[in-house]
Order: structure tokens, then C-alpha cells, then sequence
């Protein structure tokens, strides 16, 4: 199975995220209501059932699912995110561990739902994907969905007008078309590294409209954005914010991909 990041930026991209939890959480667009619709109408999000949520950095989906009356176990390996979360959430509808996913020990047969939002290319392929289908309970259903921050299939007038001065960069490894988009393989996965029926995937285009304090903080949010020096980084996020307030009358149009993948124990 492939790994969609080497480990020694997965590592890195592991605390990454939580250098500004504030700027995260603002760059960052909420999912399709479409999302939210299939887990509850296919997966069965209701009151009172159990959630395994990996890599829920500043809890965007977390507020779902405590909305929805579950209760969420959130695994998270940046402890700045992790304090966010806590913060974030004070019930005890939802439990914070501070650990990667391949580490945190979990029964087997624990979950109604194992859930990820762009985030499960952080994991090490090898070990999650087993996991997964241990951890959710006989009947209980795995939902891994990202967001792709571009849709080939459409004119993309921003990205293009600032192609050259990302360099391809802006977005992270891992959530590239390449690894995301690639349904068959990904729905293989599921079938058979985390043995799992029922395998669904469904491609969600939308678009995001964004002010140009949104661009900013988007771009912001991106892992390899935030491994550039201090200044470079803050250079590029100025250029970028210019563009889209001189260049495009203050509000940017990009068109987005949300893919669901959605199996069965």
C-alpha cells in the first residue's frame, strides 16, 4: 500500500499544525453539508453512538459529531491542538488523547465510527489502515474524507495567477489528487488492508469563497507553508493577499473537491 508521506515529514508535520491553532482554525473551510448528510443517512451518526475521530487539529468536524449527540474520542499528536481541543470542548462528550494514532491503544471492537478529515495521510498506511478495521465494532463503519484544494476538472483563475510564485507548493504532501483521487486504490485499501464491505466513494465538487484575510489564513494553513522561514512565509502571505484584494475585487472563487470513502466492519 502506498504511503503518501515519507516518515520524517510526517513527524515533522505532526506538531506543525498547531504553531497557531487560531490561524488554523480560520483557514481552514468547513466540508460539504453533503459529508455530514452521508454519515448520518450511511454510517449512522446519532445520538448516544461512540466515535474514534484521528486528527481532529482544531475540532472543525469535532463540533459535528458533538452536535449530533455522540461521543467523540479525538486523537491528536500536537499537544498545542490537543489544548486547543480541551479547551474547545470542556464535556465529557468528548475525550482528547495526546498521541499519534499508530500509538494510541484502543480495544478492538470499541467504535461505531473511525473517522478522519484530511488528515489520514499523516498516518503510516501500514499500521492504520489495520487498525481502523479492528478498532470499529461488527457493523460499524470507517468514513476517511479529504478536501482537495483545487478541482482539475475546473478554471481555476487564482491558481493560476499565483502558480508561480507557490512553485506547486501550496498543497501538502499527502492531500495531492495523486494520493487522494486515486478512488480505486483508495477503495482497495479499505477492502483489503482494513477488510472492510460495503466500500463507497463519493467526489463532492463545491467552491469556496473566500475574503482576502481568508486566503491569507488558508494558505497559512498549509504544512509546507508553515515550514518556511519566518520571513519568506510572511512575505508570500502578503503577496497572496495583495493578489486577491487588488487583483480578483476582494473575493476569490476556487473550486474544491471533498472525496468521502465510507466502509463497513
Amino acid at each position: 500500500m502506498p504511503d503518501p508521506a515519507d516518515t520524517a515529514t510526517r513527524e515533522r508535520a505532526r506538531t506543525a499544525f498547531g504553531s497557531d491553532p487560531a490561524i488554523y482554525e480560520a483557514g481552514r473551510p468547513d466540508y460539504p453539508d453533503e459529508v455530514y448528510r452521508i454519515l448520518v443517512d450511511r454510517c449512522g451518526l446519532r445520538p448516544g453512538i461512540s466515535i474514534l475521530e484521528s486528527g481532529p487539529g482544531t475540532g472543525q468536524v469535532t463540533r459535528h459529531l458533538v452536535a449530533a449527540g455522540a461521543h467523540v474520542t479525538a486523537v491528536e499528536p500536537d499537544p498545542a491542538l490537543c489544548e486547543f481541543l480541551r479547551g474547545a470542548f470542556p464535556s465529557k462528550q468528548v475525550e482528547v488523547i495526546e498521541s499519534t494514532f499508530e500509538d494510541a491503544t484502543f480495544d478492538a471492537d470499541s467504535f461505531d465510527l473511525v473517522a478522519a478529515a484530511t488528515s489520514f495521510h499523516w498516518v503510516d498506511q501500514s499500521v492504520g489502515l489495520p487498525k481502523i478495521g479492528r478498532i470499529a465494532r461488527p457493523g460499524g463503519w470507517v468514513a476517511l474524507w479529504w478536501t482537495s484544494f483545487g478541482d482539475p476538472d475546473r478554471a481555476d483563475p487564482f491558481h493560476d495567477a499565483t502558480r508561480d510564485l507557490l512553485g506547486g507548493m501550496e498543497r501538502p504532501p499527502g492531500s495531492t489528487p495523486e494520493f487522494q483521487l486515486l478512488r480505486e486504490d483508495r477503495e482497495a485499501d479499505l477492502r483489503h488492508h482494513a477488510q472492510l464491505v460495503d466500500v463507497r466513494s463519493e467526489l463532492i465538487p463545491w467552491t469556496a469563497r473566500m475574503d482576502p484575510t481568508q486566503v491569507r489564513s488558508l494558505y497559512a494553513s498549509f504544512f509546507n507553508i508553515i515550514q518556511r522561514p519566518d520571513d519568506e512565509r510572511m512575505r508570500l502571505l502578503n503577496t497572496l493577499e495583495a493578489i486577491a484584494s487588488a487583483d480578483f475585487g476582494a473575493i476569490v472563487e476556487r473550486p474544491f473537491v471533498t472525496i468521502l470513502y465510507t466502509g463497513r466492519r
